[in-house]
């Protein structure tokens, strides 16, 4: 692990984590707790997303960064028409030291994807990452989204008109926002897991260059994996994550045809643009981008990674089988990763088959975050490495 990326504490945190629920930003707004209008900025007339409201929340690492002069961590209320409805989306940065919206400089970004049911919040809550990245020069961007977005410009029945249009909204006009009005720069890396994690993927694949270096965790990479041994298939996490948004699930990429709900093989229907909209359909875009890919078999034979406080050890190489786990059977909670498992197997083989090199960490583990923030943290040399 680069030295840089530990955090220079010597004990674990005594404030425990709390999520900021949307009445607190409510409550907030009501009586100025840290919260401020954007300023005399503006967002370019070229951008249909702007800039509503500012929030600077405390987090254990930083208990008094709603007064201190110093910030750093900002929420970004960001509204625009590509996010389906009236209400901001927010933006959560960890700030650098030293940052400052006039400062002369710029930043690079990192960009972590939350997964589906998730929200801004979900890395700050769930992991240690302002720790690992106290003393690093860039800034994170953690973008929310909706509960089962996909990361896509949603298909809508064929009607292009419609949003939301998540693509657009994080690649286009939040990195516009961060880059015309917060003092980051065109060098950014993403990390993402579970919906996130195929987010990440898929959203470098349809858009070389912009990425300079990618890594999935758990990532949902091919929706069209099909293993009939699972009770979980591919295209029922997607229609699992619009129920939990009280969204048709045909919306988000129409429907994926044979084998999917359908008996009839010449019936296809929107099945390309699954493809199209898939980490693995797009793999050929992520040629000479550094990939890290992680993922478990559903076993809690490993417990997962527990924070030291320090951090003064990165996970063990050994965690990393040369051959894929067998599936495991430990309960519900096996059920998820044993899809996300075959996902990944496709998407690797994919990979391997034209040639693209990826770093590839085969494991024991569920879909839990307590395996999830180890790949976080082993993962941060090479995205740091190629913005820095």
């Amino acid at each position: 692990m680069r030295p840089a990326a530990q955090a220079r504490r010597s004990g674990p945190r005594a404030v425990p984590r709390r999520r900021f629920t949307g009445w607190f930003l409510v409550l907030a707004l009501l009586l100025g707790l840290g919260l401020s209008a954007p300023g005399a900025q503006a967002t370019p007339t070229t951008n249909p997303a702007s800039v509503w409201w500012e929030a600077y929340p405390n987090l254990p690492l930083y208990p008094d960064n709603s007064t201190n002069p110093n910030k750093r961590v900002i929420d970004i209320g960001i509204h625009s028409p590509s996010t389906d409805n009236m209400t901001v989306k927010w933006v959560r940065v960890l700030l650098p030291k030293n940052w400052s919206k006039t400062a002369s400089r710029t930043w690079p970004t990192l960009w972590m994807l939350h997964g589906g049911g998730d929200d801004h919040t979900s890395y700050t809550n769930q992991t240690h990452i302002e720790e690992m990245v106290a003393d690093e020069d860039v800034m994170v961007v953690i973008p929310e989204t909706s509960k089962c977005s996909s990361y896509l410009n949603w298909w809508n029945y064929g009607d292009e008109s419609q949003s939301p249009d998540w693509e657009n909204y994080v690649v286009d006009e939040v990195s516009q926002i961060l880059e015309s009005q917060y003092r980051a720069n065109s060098e950014r890396s993403v990390l993402g897991i579970s919906m996130g994690g195929g987010g990440a993927m898929m959203l470098a694949g349809k858009n070389p260059g912009h990425f300079k270096a990618v890594a999935a965790i758990s990532g949902a990479v091919n929706m069209l994996h099909n293993d009939t041994e699972e009770a979980i298939q591919g295209p029922s996490v997607v229609k699992a994550g619009a129920l939990s948004c009280g969204v048709d699930w045909k919306r988000i990429n129409g429907e994926p045809g044979h084998p999917f709900y359908t008996n009839v093989v010449t019936d296809v229907r929107e099945r390309q643009r699954w493809i199209d909209n898939s980490a693995l359909g797009v793999a050929e875009g992520l040629r000479g981008t550094p990939l890290f890919v992680s993922f478990g078999n559903g076993s809690t034979v490993d417990p997962g990674w527990v924070w030291n406080g320090a951090l003064t050890a990165a996970p063990s190489p050994g965690r990393c089988q040369a051959t894929p786990p067998g599936k495991g059977f430990d309960g519900i909670g096996s059920f998820v990763e044993r899809a996300i498992r075959g996902q990944n197997l496709d998407f690797v083989e994919e990979l391997a088959n034209r040639g693209i090199a990826a770093d590839v960490c085969m494991t024991y583990g569920q879909h839990e975050w307590q395996y999830w923030e180890r790949e976080v943290y082993a993962a941060l040399p090479m995205l740091l490495d190629a913005i820095e």
